[in-house]
């Protein structure tokens, strides 16, 4: 027989609960193609909500992530601030490029100059590499708080690259 052994309580939020939550535009691939899914994935520190991320699939495979980030409110304990290293690490472990007894994901080198679309105006960035993939974080508009990061393989990296600010329900 088989228990159940899962904490009760614990709810998972719609999309739309976590649109309402979020309130402010998202960063989303401008035209995913066909047959690309997402996943969303959300963070919260101090229970801010604090980061949202696209989780693109291709045929189950992760193919790219695009996060959204905003600042936490001052006095919260608990700060949360993602980079594109530490973007770019996730992304190599969950696709699972990363051996898994090292969990390491050594740089390829230097970042480098690059670009990112956002509303089809391109946005300079300095682009991460390791192990075939890339990561960057593209400054949003000062009219939204916080930045986002796009991580993708090399192959997915132009269409990752071409982003969008939606509001939360046509984000999702």
């Amino acid at each position: 027989m088989f228990h159940d052994t899962r904490p009760r309580g614990i709810r998972i939020p719609s999309h739309r609960e976590t649109a309402e939550e979020w309130g402010e535009q998202v960063a989303a691939l401008r035209a995913a193609p066909p047959g690309w899914s997402f996943l969303l994935g959300r963070l919260s520190s101090d229970g801010f909500l604090c980061h949202l991320d696209l989780n693109y699939h291709l045929d189950g495979e992760p193919v790219a992530v695009v996060q959204t980030s905003r600042p936490v409110p001052a006095g919260h304990w608990v700060g949360s601030l993602t980079t594109p290293q530490s973007q770019l690490a996730t992304f190599l472990a969950t696709s699972g490029r990363l051996d898994p007894r090292t969990h390491l994901a050594p740089p390829d080198g230097p970042p480098t100059p690059g670009e990112v679309l956002l509303h089809g105006v391109p946005v300079p960035v300095e682009v991460h590499h390791s192990q075939g993939c890339r990561s960057a974080l593209v400054p949003l508009p000062p009219s939204q708080r916080g930045y986002a990061i796009v991580t993708a393989g090399a192959a997915h990296w132009a269409t990752a690259t071409d982003l969008a600010l939606r509001p939360p329900p046509a984000a999702f």
